[in-house]
Order: C-alpha cells, then structure tokens, then sequence
C-alpha cells in the first residue's frame, strides 16, 4: 500500500448526524482542512490534542487509532 500522506488526523463517524452533534458543542469546522465524504473529515493534526480535549470536557469521545510503519 503507498503512503500518499503521512502525519494527518482523519475524522469518521457512522452517521453524519453525529457531526452535527459535534458541531452543535463546539466550531468542527475551524478544525477541518477538507471533507472526504459526508462522514469523513481530514482534521488539522496540529489541532487534534485541542479538538480531543474539547470533545471530552462536553461528553464525547473518540476512538484514536494510530498508524506508522508496520502498525496498520
């Protein structure tokens, strides 16, 4: 598999109504480089600790996963 990007923080929930609950508690779209699909957004990797933190302080959490060489 070729690596087209490296160092980025990709955004995926099931329904897109759940970014509307995002967006509803806090500015989504301030931390959005670009959208992939209606359910996926490529997120500022610089802001992804400060987006992390404000998800959780209102409730929310968010599955991280990372990847690197070897790891997926």
């Amino acid at each position: 598999m070729a690596v087209i990007h490296r160092n980025v923080a990709v955004l995926r929930v099931a329904d897109p109504g759940v970014l509307e609950e995002i967006r509803a508690v806090l500015p989504l779209d301030s931390h959005v480089i670009g959208w992939i699909s209606p359910t996926e957004a490529v997120l500022d990797p610089q802001e992804l600790k400060p987006f992390l933190d404000a998800l959780e302080a209102r409730g929310m959490g968010a599955l991280v996963r990372r990847t690197g060489p070897g790891g997926g």
